[in-house]
């Protein structure tokens, strides 16, 4: 069992989220940063869907009741077990009684903390993901707080030895995206605008989406269409020219007309942008 000593600001049960319901109004959810979670479930030896927690914002405390294997990755942080320094990417024995505190988050927006075995909370939905909005999944569909206590799933895998990737791996990169189902509704000029601007990550930006700054992209027609289905990562331009990335608790239909999607291999580095950080667009053709 994991208590959570003391909650960060945000903190959700998360897994590799849910499919197949996005037809009834339902986001995937899941990990921001994928990839991530998936290379510490390796190296945790669990399947690659099991749940663990996504950090962010601030620190805090988790206390190990029974002894467990834990990893962390993601955001890079100041964080220790029992007072000594622990570095991401390696299989941490903590005994029973062990408290480990994230001191600060350095750079990057999601901290993950895996242990073998995963976390059990209930599936829901074919998924143990937190969608906050329907209060779905998760420990009851909310955000951890103090005193919380998380069971910990029977281990079957073997662990494996290699470090992971992380989000961050590309840090200060350009993301890559592929022209949008509306790419046509832009003309030369807004595209040019659309490549050449340096965005800036908003302070209004979430799991739902991440509003940019920085650029007005000029639609050739109107900016309200049909409502129709939209995927995480593609980027929605409305009324005003600033652009929307949808997230993993982001709405599954849209009206914007969408310039270009996010190719899901960059997904992961691009959910790793913090408020006020700065990121630029290359498109794939």
């Amino acid at each position: 069992m994991i208590l959570v000593e003391a909650a960060p600001p945000f903190a959700t049960v998360q897994d590799l989220g849910r499919t197949g319901f996005r037809d009834s109004g339902v986001p995937v959810s899941g990990l921001a940063d994928r990839d991530s979670g998936i290379a510490l479930n390796a190296l945790l030896g669990n399947d690659p869907g099991a749940a663990m927690i996504e950090w962010a914002v601030a620190g805090g405390t988790l206390r190990f009741e029974t002894a467990c294997t834990v990893a962390i990755g993601g955001a890079e942080v100041e964080c220790s077990l029992n007072g000594r320094a622990v570095a991401a990417w390696r299989s941490i024995e903590a005994p029973a009684g062990a408290a480990l505190h994230v001191a600060r988050i350095v750079r990057g927006r999601f901290l993950l903390v895996a242990v073998r075995g995963g976390i059990d909370v209930p599936v829901v939905l074919g998924s143990r993901a937190t969608l906050l909005s329907a209060a779905l999944g998760g420990l009851d569909g909310r955000r951890l707080r103090d005193g919380d206590r998380l069971p910990i799933g029977p281990a079957y895998g073997a662990p494996a030895r290699a470090r992971g990737p992380s989000g961050l791996a590309a840090f200060g990169e350009p993301v890559h995206v592929r022209r949008g189902p509306q790419a046509m509704l832009f003309d030369e000029r807004a595209w040019t605008t659309f490549a050449s601007t340096e965005f800036t990550v908003s302070r209004a930006s979430d799991r739902t989406g991440y509003r940019l700054e920085g650029g007005v992209i000029a639609h050739a027609g109107s900016a309200a269409l049909p409502s129709e289905p939209a995927c995480v990562g593609a980027i929605q331009v409305p009324e005003g020219g600033a652009p929307i990335v949808i997230m993993n608790d982001g709405p599954t239909i849209g009206g914007y007309p969408k310039i270009a999607v996010i190719r899901s291999s960059w997904m992961s580095r691009f959910a790793q942008l913090v408020p006020g950080e700065r990121v630029r667009f290359v498109i794939d053709e």
